[in-house]
């Protein structure tokens, strides 16, 4: 009983900090500078689409945050968020 009390107490925090698109994009600058900025802006420009370019996928205790998808672009995975906290996917 004290276990799924944990584990919804858990899960509760993991999705009340979970990041949002608005969060990912601080992040990019916050690393990248105006570089990243000017990528954010490009990648807006570039997908036509009323979201954006930084598209989210959210799962609730987690976010996949990725670019394209939308046939301007090929889908291709950027990052994961989880705990307020952006994992970057490195590209091979």
């Amino acid at each position: 009983m004290k276990f799924l009390l944990l584990l919804i107490v858990v899960a509760g925090g993991l999705a009340f900090t979970n990041p949002t698109e608005a969060d990912f994009r601080e992040h990019v600058r916050q690393k990248t500078g105006i570089a990243g900025t000017v990528g954010l802006a490009v990648a807006d420009l570039v997908s036509g689409g009323e979201k954006g370019g930084i598209q989210r996928e959210n799962y609730i205790v987690a976010s996949k945050f990725y670019v394209g998808g939308d046939g301007v672009l090929p889908r291709q995975d950027i990052a994961w968020g989880v705990a307020k906290q952006i994992i970057e996917i490195k590209k091979e």
